[in-house]
């Protein structure tokens, strides 16, 4: 008895058939991808905090310092040295003439959480006016390094 092969000798095109798999998988992961990269966005709103502030946009806010001293805090509104007394009045005039209701607050390393609260304060009390605090400077340029 002589045994009989189950596939003829010229196959035919079955080295073929791979080939349509692999089509079809490549076929596969470009719908895929497709679907995904429309969905990879999403969009993540952090509550606000010190370090990560709020963009300003168009606003031009007015830029109030605060520099602690040993004498005692010293405030600047837009680079001038004012007074504590008139602080509210400069804040309010500057705020008007710029046409904006933000104020951009700057506070020294070397002032106090009391002085900054007492300039929140003194901001707050006007009527209408957001603040900003834009970051806590450190002026050390005197110092050795």
């Amino acid at each position: 008895m002589q045994l009989k092969m189950s596939l003829p000798e010229r196959p035919g095109w079955i080295f073929v058939i791979p080939g349509f798999d692999f089509i079809a998988l490549l076929l596969a992961l470009v719908m895929f991808t497709g679907v995904v990269a429309k969905e990879s966005y999403v969009e993540i709103k952090l509550p606000p905090s010190e370090f990560r502030g709020v963009r300003l946009g168009d606003e031009n806010p007015v830029v109030v310092m605060l520099k602690g001293t040993a004498t005692g805090p010293v405030y600047y509104v837009e680079g001038v040295k004012v007074p504590e007394a008139s602080l509210g009045g400069l804040v309010l005039e500057s705020a008007e003439k710029r046409g904006t209701k933000a104020v951009a607050i700057k506070v020294d390393s070397e002032a106090t959480m009391a002085e900054r609260q007492i300039l929140i304060n003194t901001i707050a009390k006007l009527n209408g006016i957001r603040i900003f605090e834009g970051y806590r400077r450190e002026d050390r340029l005197d110092e050795a390094p």
